[in-house]
């Protein structure tokens, strides 16, 4: 097999210094044909995420940073802007340790305030904007967080959770001084239609413009301690209770240098497009952190829309961009109907839901783009595997682990038996990425963490040469008469039916089976499908305790912001 190989040795000083292995443990295959061509792992020296910030501006001062509307910040007008308000943070009051929340899209002031926060030694609390007042202050509380950012035409939600959470300190950002014109008025109007927003008087309101203001500066960071939590990131949402993944800054910057090393990214050198969102870990380390950290000039956007992304694209000739399937699809469509290709689109990473081959093959014919799927979890800091950047890899497939990163695929009933090549298992990873637990939560972390590996919750199956497929969620599988089924599988036959557009597989409990397959369908416009005339369809491709029993029709299905749909919630509609 011919796989990317990474250079152990490359000169990575733009990013770390390579000096001692921060992870000790060999790279083991899971099995004795495994053999991707990676080296046994890789040496750095592991640093706090803002370390990353100031050698990236030591390096590349003059090169763009970020560009956002009308704005570009140079790395070292954003060093400056960081060490601003680090300063204005630690005379408010916040000090190493304190955890202070971002519950703001993709902007400028988001990546301000991340490093500045870090700068000073403090926790950041992301989440997302469109999070309801009980929802954010539950996470408030739950994380202790000592103030709250939020963006001025979505702060009714956050201001009411001030006073539900009795956080004392807002920090208020707007996206209006870097818009252009045309723009400037739908925003103010959006923002005089969410009403007044009140906070108690025990909350002090600061303005982001107020941060930045003044010559006053944290010229160095404040911390050395690599080992400190950086990120408190929410997870668990689409399938149950969330939980807190307690991130540290080891965690990131390993998950950054086994990117750059996988990736082979030019220092100083790529475009990238960042519409993923940063309040996700895989938006804020892949899409923000690891370019940051390369000297790249991040393309901001705040939320995907498909005639714009486009545009962004080829008018700044990006040359990397990370998606998730339905970017990926909705760019295929807006480049039909345009007739216009990306030429100068190098690579494109795609995760957090399984990508089509028809889509990913469609998006590399009309762009040449080397398109790699890969796989990771919040806990992970995110990701964990990616298929190679020379062409090798496969489509359908999660790819080949990072370097440093040891996997194994176990049985589902006790966890400790390593499955044979082919069969389905559990995946647990263990690696220098690896989150230090689950916050204020013992129980959930025993459950996850076992002997140093994470235990994933995904059914993967390897083949011979050490690519992995998913199959599954181990909390999506069913059990119909007693046979496993698993719900991907399902979808994949549906999807292919004429008739069909959209489609999600739960189970549903029966008192004869257990339970039986529930396929929720949406139907391309003024079609109409019975329920004998899917499981017909299906009947070559599935066997009989596959074939889905009951047929719901609905129009949309419901999905997280990265597309994801919320199976959790269809077995609540089924219940």
């Amino acid at each position: 097999m011919s796989a990317v190989r990474v250079d152990a040795q490359r000169d990575w000083s733009a990013l770390m210094v390579p000096t001692q292995p921060v992870w000790d443990a060999p790279h083991e295959p899971w099995h004795d044909s495994y053999s991707p061509g990676v080296p046994p792992g890789i040496d750095f020296q592991p640093l706090r995420v803002e370390q990353l910030l100031l050698k990236a501006a030591d390096t590349f001062p003059d090169r763009i940073a970020v560009r956002y509307f009308a704005a570009a910040w140079s790395y070292q007008k954003l060093l400056d802007q960081v060490q601003r308000v680090a300063a204005h943070l630690s005379a408010s009051g916040i000090r190493a340790g304190d955890r202070v929340m971002l519950v703001l899209p993709n902007c400028l002031e988001f990546v301000a305030l991340w490093f500045g926060l870090h700068w000073i030694g403090a926790e950041v609390v992301p989440a997302n904007p469109l999070l309801s007042a009980p929802e954010l202050a539950a996470l408030a509380k739950k994380c202790h967080v000592k103030a709250v950012a939020g963006i001025d035409v979505r702060l009714k939600n956050v201001a009411e959770m001030t006073r539900i959470a009795n956080v004392p300190l807002l920090i208020v950002a707007s996206l209006s001084p870097y818009l252009p014109l045309y723009m400037r008025l739908p925003y103010q109007l959006q923002k005089l239609r969410q009403g007044r927003c009140r906070v108690t008087p025990e909350t002090r309101v600061i303005k982001f413009h107020e941060l930045v203001e003044g010559g006053v500066r944290i010229e160095n960071p404040l911390l050395r301690d690599v080992d400190q939590p950086a990120v408190l990131q929410p997870t668990g949402g689409t399938t149950g209770t969330p939980k807190v993944a307690v991130l540290t800054h080891r965690n990131l910057c390993a998950n950054v240098a086994q990117l750059h090393v996988w990736c082979g990214m030019k220092p100083g050198v790529e475009t990238f497009l960042s519409v993923l969102p940063f309040f996700h870990i895989y938006g804020a380390t892949c899409a923000m952190l690891s370019p940051l950290a390369g000297g790249s000039t991040l393309l901001l956007q705040a939320r995907f829309d498909a005639s714009r992304t486009l545009a962004l694209l080829q008018k700044w000739k990006a040359t990397t961009a990370l998606l998730v399937p339905f970017m990926m699809a909705s760019l295929n469509e807006e480049m039909r109907r345009k007739g216009t290709r990306l030429q100068h689109l190098k690579i494109c990473m795609s995760g957090a839901s399984p990508l089509s081959s028809q889509v990913a093959k469609e998006f590399q014919a009309l762009t040449g783009a080397a398109i790699a799927e890969g796989f990771g979890l919040s806990e992970a800091s995110p990701v964990t595997h990616s298929n190679p950047m020379d062409g090798s890899g496969k489509i359908g497939s999660i790819g080949l682990p990072l370097p440093n990163t040891e996997v194994r695929i176990v049985d589902l009933e006790t966890g400790r038996r390593d499955v044979a090549a082919g069969e389905v298992g559990e995946l647990i990873v263990r690696g220098p990425q690896i989150m230090r637990g689950y916050l204020d939560d013992p129980a959930e972390t025993a459950i996850a963490l076992r002997d140093g590996w994470l235990f994933t919750g995904d059914l993967v199956r390897a083949d011979a040469n050490g690519f992995f497929q998913i199959v599954d969620r181990k909390k999506d599988m069913l059990k119909s008469g007693g046979l496993n089924v698993y719900p991907t599988e399902v979808e994949h036959v549906v999807l292919q039916h004429p008739a069909v557009a959209r489609c999600a597989v739960v189970g549903e409990a029966d008192p004869k089976y257990g339970e039986v397959v529930v396929a929720w369908v949406v139907l391309k416009p003024h079609a109409t499908l019975s329920t004998e005339e899917l499981r017909e369809f299906c009947r070559h491709e599935l066997a009989s305790y596959k074939l889905p029993k009951i047929v719901r029709l609905c129009e949309s299905l419901p999905e997280n912001f990265l597309g994801k749909v919320r199976r959790v919630e269809l077995r609540g509609r089924a219940a």
